[in-house]
């Protein structure tokens, strides 16, 4: 029995330890002098749920919502009354209002629920409804919608939501918010690289205070990465650096810069968020200039915005959107997708006047912003001509439009010789395999006539011309069918099928796309948007069939295909290799790393190639536009009772991976292998019981992959057990 007995109380040592270890709920919380924006408008159809906690119990402070003239068509409140004596719960159509009231404030955890379709307020503390009602407008909020959007910690001090009043010291756990019983925002406290703020986990971006310094987050709050973004403020001397898009400002252009101010700003000095020669936007306050926000169009002045911004807007870390539309002579500027200010001016008329710049405005006079830039998109006419998004290029961060493929990086302003753009959040920033010695990697595929060969491939130098070198392909060892990408002692790109052979392009360390077509016998030479015009092989190559397998990084120095030449050494980065037969894909070569091999994996076959510590894995992970994983082909996909399996699965850059069954997740395999057991359940078939596995990966800024396409595994039935007593 002693035995027992302490066996019973280290086990309720152990349990009283893990509750003393418990994480906390994470939350955000108020210093009662700032309030954030959800971006979203209540309508008739929303139910909202907001978990919180006062800190300080003020009178007329505002946990959420809008009054006090601003919100006219649907108003949503919870505040403090009564002397700080009551919680009041408002819900108002534009034409009648109910007011609930529950006695009493504290600072105990209550989750407060509005839900409009069924005209419904209610409070809870734990589970208990200390304020419930479902009474009041009766059918009063069909088809209704707010004209503001709902803040969080304060409502709004002017009609267009650039500041608040009434804030709240007050803490709040969580916010979602529900359209016909579907979750449209799912607000998590977060950190977004050091700033406490909420990340909505159903649309995946971020809202942050007007002032992010008023809130600080506890409890076991996560850490995400920042949306991508490129920063001007990477440079010396205050910013010299801006973004030139190459492109011409018209009477019908329309310029959204989606930006935040990378550096708290200084009254000392007025920033340029982008300009041409006959058009700006700036904001700042100097002794000669006491405005907030001016733009100019046509070269005039105006200062429009001064009465919606009446004070420094420093907004270090705020994320707005500021949009000159000379096509519709008007101007705005958006924060967490509400529109605080328009304003708008009379046609203008002029010929193309400079191209537009990104983080200047002072028309070369040295007014460069330092910003944090997550996109541009410019329109003429109203067709969209540029989306430019933040990416990396062969480690040199810049813009990458995705309509031409085109890259820009960072122009240096004057007295500026040596910055260069930082970057962070989720950037996108491709996987590639670098040479780092003098070997080659052998693919094992023999090209023929039926294949198409594509390599994504770029140079990370083009001045080294000290001999003929190979980015891949066989020559002077295979016999058939000869099939190469290389550079000559000129250092031109030379292409060739057979003897047929391009010079296509002068080295550069652009992203290029190779290709060769055994069927038609047609070069690709593919370079953003650009295809060079390249002229067929004149010889028939459906017949031949190479001698020797495809080489990366170098060609063959002898004839078994174990030593290489004419090596690239550190020069070339490779993205992918996809081969096709007649049209299929047979092989798929992503760079691949794990524990301590880099190399390539084989999307197709599961195959990873390598030679061992001669290649370096760099870049986020991501096939352009996409994040993918594979699970391995080859498990056994039936297994008896008490029997496992394996499953693999692999993802560019992933650093840890999560698993469903059926769906749903399931522990163990973070490293990417799975060790699956016999199992119950899952879909009944003839042969047992079928279980769909995929696997998700996870990158080291928190981005996760599409799961993958599902791996099924049968586990057959156990048969009649027989129990002899």
């Amino acid at each position: 029995m002693k035995k027992a007995l302490l066996i019973i109380g280290a086990a309720v040592m152990a349990i009283a330890a893990q509750m003393a270890c418990a994480a906390a709920d994470p939350y955000i919380e108020s210093d009662g002098t700032s309030g954030i924006s959800t971006g979203y408008r209540m309508n008739g159809t929303s139910r909202l749920e907001v978990d919180f906690a006062l800190a300080e119990q003020t009178e007329q402070a505002r946990i959420f919502g809008d009054d006090a003239g601003h919100e006219t068509s649907l108003k949503t409140i919870l505040y403090v009354s009564g002397g700080a004596s009551h919680f009041a719960m408002t819900i108002d159509n534009g034409t009648s209002s109910i007011t609930r009231w529950k006695a009493g404030t504290d600072t105990v955890r209550h989750t407060a629920v509005i839900d409009l379709p069924n005209d419904k307020v209610q409070l809870f503390t734990g589970d208990t409804a200390v304020l419930d009602t479902t009474t009041g407008v009766s059918g009063g909020f069909a088809g209704k919608e707010a004209n503001m959007p709902l803040p969080l910690f304060g409502r709004w001090g002017n009609a267009q939501a650039t500041t608040f009043a009434n804030m709240a010291k007050s803490r709040i756990y969580g916010v979602k918010i529900y359209e016909s019983d579907v979750l449209v925002r799912d607000f998590v406290p977060c950190l977004k690289d050091g700033v406490a703020c909420f990340k909505d986990l159903v649309n995946g971006g971020f809202i942050i205070g007007e002032t992010p310094a008023a809130f600080s987050a506890g409890g076991d709050v996560q850490t995400f990465a920042d949306d991508a973004y490129v920063s001007t403020a990477a440079n010396a001397d205050g910013g010299k650096l801006y973004i030139n898009t190459g492109l011409a400002m018209t009477q019908d252009t329309t310029v959204e810069l989606d930006c935040a101010f990378a550096e708290a700003f200084t009254t000392t000095s007025f920033w340029g968020l982008f300009e041409s020669c006959k058009s700006s936007f700036r904001y700042g306050f100097t002794q000669t200039h006491n405005y907030g926000l001016r733009w100019s169009s046509n070269g005039a002045w105006h200062d429009d915005f001064t009465a919606a911004f009446p004070k420094t807007m420093s907004g270090k870390d705020v994320r707005r959107k500021y949009l000159l539309d000379f096509n519709g002579s008007s101007v705005a500027v958006v924060t967490s997708g509400f529109t605080n200010q328009t304003a708008s001016f009379e046609t203008q008329s002029f010929t193309a006047a400079g191209t537009i710049k990104l983080s200047s405005g002072g028309w070369g006079t040295g007014e460069y912003a330092p910003l944090k830039i997550y996109g541009c998109k410019i329109w003429e006419n109203g067709a969209l001509k540029r989306d430019f998004e933040p990416y990396v290029n062969n480690g040199t961060p810049g813009l990458r439009d995705t309509i031409t493929g085109a890259f820009i990086a960072a122009s240096r302003g004057s007295g500026d010789s040596t910055s260069a753009l930082a970057y962070g959040g989720a950037i996108v920033d491709d996987a590639y395999l670098e040479a780092t010695g003098s070997v080659g990697i052998n693919t094992g595929v023999k090209l023929n006539g039926r294949s198409r060969l594509e390599v994504d491939f770029s140079l990370t130098v083009t001045n080294d011309n000290t001999k003929n070198w190979r980015v891949f392909g066989t020559d002077t060892q295979e016999a058939k069918l000869k099939t190469w990408l290389g550079y000559d002692s000129a250092f031109n790109t030379k292409m060739e099928m057979a003897g047929n052979n391009r010079y296509p392009i002068k080295a550069d360390t652009a992203r290029h796309l190779a290709g060769m077509d055994m069927t038609s016998g047609k070069f690709l030479f593919v370079t953003g948007a650009t295809t060079n015009a390249l002229a067929n092989a004149t010889t028939d190559l459906s017949e031949l069939e190479a001698s020797m397998p495809l080489p990366l990084f170098g060609r063959y120095s002898n004839a078994e295909g174990t030593a290489y030449h004419n090596y690239t050494v550190p020069k070339a980065r490779i993205y992918s290799v996809r081969i096709y037969e007649s049209d299929a894909l047979v092989h798929e070569f992503l760079p691949y790393s794990r524990g301590g091999v880099a190399g390539f994996y084989d999307t197709v076959t599961g195959d990873v190639i390598s030679n061992g510590s001669s290649f370096t894995f760099g870049g986020a992970g991501q096939d352009y536009g996409q994040l993918k994983a594979y699970i391995t082909p080859g498990y056994d996909d039936r297994i008896d009772y008490g029997e496992t399996t394996t499953l693999t699965a692999y993802a560019p850059g992933a650093t840890s991976y999560r698993w469903l069954m059926d769906g749903q997740p399931v522990a163990g395999g973070t490293d990417g292998v799975l060790a699956v057991e016999w199992a119950r359940g899952g879909a009944k078939a003839d042969d047992g019981y079928v279980h769909a596995y995929q696997a998700i990966a996870v990158f080291n800024d928190n981005r996760e992959s599409e799961p993958t396409e599902a791996a099924t595994v049968t586990c057959a039935p156990r048969g009649v057990v027989i129990t002899v007593k």
